[in-house]
């Protein structure tokens, strides 16, 4: 956990009459996140207006209730969006979620298989020429066209043009 969080987890427990400062307990990330929102003065409502996320979310993240949030990159994707609201290091948070949600989780509850698909693959089926034929013929045939198109609309001299073109006799 980073020191900010440390810090809001001990100011958390040193403003509490009913326990010492010096309690020696660590603050869970969830507390924490939490602690630091109310130092900031922001309701539940007010994080979830600002980075997106429902309420009850948020609600869920800072009570670690890890069966009431969403799996994997929505989940990274909500602490780190709510860590850098309440400007501490996302990486960090991230990292002690991803670790007690690992921790919860058992082993064999998630199974991940990976297969493969062979793919029938053709030495030639990706060789492309380098020179692009098809664009140079069509542009060849545009210029053609247009130069036909301007000496007929007399845009253009007509001793430019070929004498086998012209009609006129040598």
């Amino acid at each position: 956990m980073t020191q900010e969080l440390n810090a809001a987890a001990l100011s958390k427990e040193s403003a509490t009459p009913d326990q010492p400062a010096n309690a020696g307990t660590t603050a869970t990330v969830g507390q924490a996140l939490k602690d630091l929102r109310v130092a900031k003065g922001w309701s539940l409502e007010e994080v979830s207006s600002r980075i997106k996320f429902a309420p009850r979310q948020i609600q869920a993240l800072e009570g670690e209730q890890w069966d009431k949030l969403p799996k994997g990159v929505s989940l990274r994707g909500l602490v780190r969006s709510y860590a850098r609201l309440l400007d501490t290091d996302p990486a960090a948070i991230v990292s002690s979620v991803e670790s007690q949600v690992g921790a919860l989780s058992s082993p064999g509850s998630v199974h991940r298989v990976s297969r493969t698909i062979p793919v029938a693959v053709s030495a030639h089926s990706d060789h492309r020429n380098s020179t692009p034929w098809g664009w140079i013929l069509v542009i060849v045939v545009l210029l053609a066209v247009l130069g036909g198109y301007a000496f007929w609309q007399g845009w253009l001299p007509a001793d430019w043009l070929p004498s086998w073109l012209s009609g006129e006799k040598p």
